[in-house]
């Protein structure tokens, strides 16, 4: 099958070139905090930034760095860093609410869900036999596990995964095991080089291309994760759960049931400030621009304009967005 996305990483390019240029000093400039160049969330804010442009004479957009915390504080009215940033659902809950890590209460607006969603994985070799949490906790495994850096917000809830089978830090030390926090790729070549057991993410992209790479050196099984656990987190941080699909990674050496996961979704988040006419032409801008967003990644095929009000977190549609959607009938 040919690949159609090949055009659009060249399109992408051209849109990070054309958003980090200068813009006139007559025009509107909107900033957008993205990610990592090439990450899942400059993917999403260099997409926006080039819909933006397509159809709203006038604006200019920038694109800068950011992720997790950074981003929303880039919202805040305090910095007025950042137009629009990219934040997860589950992000969102926690910023309203004021369960940031400084328990400062955040106060911003949604634009739109529009890519996800992603699953809890946990990952391990199968050479060690472990087939649950439970196996682990039954047979005191001292099991090495890895996960992202402590900043991510998929890491505490990769945790409160594990505490729902009694599996906290100290008891999986007590076993003589270890939870180490870091990169994604240091993870996974600790589990190839059997430095490690397990890779553990509260959520990720599924399948997932690290994991599809163990699998040419390693045979790996996902640990299934009930409906109890994965609601009882999900309520914590204000997402649904659901199911798993059963088989993405077969013919890639990992084997699993379909189980149960927090269901994390990227959204556009803005300032509350920002005027409603501009956002209620940025929310249209996107929905005109759909074909071309949804060709950047699978994924971003999630985004629906007649449903995108929907899995955005805590935070509150901005109204400007509001009244797009409701004008096109999507929302009463």
């Amino acid at each position: 099958m040919t690949d159609t996305r090949v055009p659009y990483r060249r399109w992408l390019a051209a849109a990070l070139l054309s958003s980090l240029l200068s813009a006139p000093a007559a025009a509107q400039t909107v900033t957008i905090v993205g990610g990592s160049v090439g990450g899942a969330y400059f993917q999403i804010a260099a997409a926006f930034a080039e819909a933006i442009k397509a159809e709203i004479p006038g604006i200019n957009t920038t694109v800068i760095p950011g992720g997790g915390w950074a981003s929303v504080e880039r919202l805040s009215a305090e910095s007025k860093l950042a137009d629009v940033a990219v934040v997860e659902n589950a992000l969102a809950t926690l910023a309203v609410k004021g369960e940031s890590p400084t328990k400062k209460k955040y106060d911003f607006r949604m634009i739109a869900a529009v890519r996800g969603p992603s699953y809890a994985q946990a990952t391990t070799v199968a050479r060690i036999g472990i087939k649950s949490f439970d196996d682990i906790r039954e047979k005191k495994y001292p099991i090495r596990i890895g996960m992202f850096e402590r900043a991510q917000l998929v890491t505490p809830m990769a945790l409160d995964i594990l505490a729902g089978y009694g599996l906290t830090e100290s008891v999986i030390r007590s076993y003589g095991g270890r939870i180490t926090y870091g990169p994604m790729g240091q993870g996974v070549e600790a589990m190839m080089d059997g430095r490690s057991d397990m890779w553990l993410t509260g959520g990720s992209v599924f399948p997932h291309p690290r994991m599809i790479e163990l699998g040419t050196k390693e045979k790996f099984r996902l640990l299934p994760i009930s409906k109890e656990v994965a609601t009882k987190v999900g309520k914590k941080y204000g997402v649904e759960a659901g199911q798993v699909p059963a088989g993405l990674y077969k013919g890639s050496g990992g084997e699993y049931e379909s189980y149960w996961s927090p269901l994390l979704i990227l959204g556009l988040a803005v300032r509350t400030d920002l005027p409603d006419e501009l956002v209620y032409k940025m929310t249209a801008a996107l929905a005109k621009q759909k074909e071309k967003y949804w060709a950047v990644h699978r994924q971003h095929r999630l985004y629906n304009p007649a449903t995108a009000w929907r899995d955005i977190g805590g935070a509150p549609l901005h109204p400007g967005a509001a009244k797009w959607y409701r004008e096109m009938g999507y929302l009463k």
